[in-house]
């Protein structure tokens, strides 16, 4: 997994791509309190987890992997522990 930050607001967290439509995400600390867009969805949820991916989170994420900064990954499920 590589750590990646987000344009907009600079949460960090560690990706990997697994195909075009295919992201894995691992946040480094709570969601919420480190993404204005998390914290929203996290509202109210029973998980603490964002039902759904900040889009400037996302949209750095592709940007990354389309730049080859986020290489795509032969793996077929994540490595936990691995931080390139």
């Amino acid at each position: 997994m590589f750590r990646i930050s987000c344009d907009q607001c600079g949460t960090a967290v560690l990706a990997e791509k697994y195909s075009p439509r295919h992201t894995s995400v691992q946040w480094l600390g709570d969601a919420g309190e480190q993404c204005p867009h998390a914290a929203a969805e996290t509202a109210g949820s029973s998980t603490g987890s964002p039902r759904q991916l900040c889009p400037a989170l996302h949209a750095t994420i592709d940007g990354a992997a389309r730049d080859g900064v986020l290489p795509m990954t032969t793996r077929t499920e994540p490595t936990p522990g691995l931080l390139a």
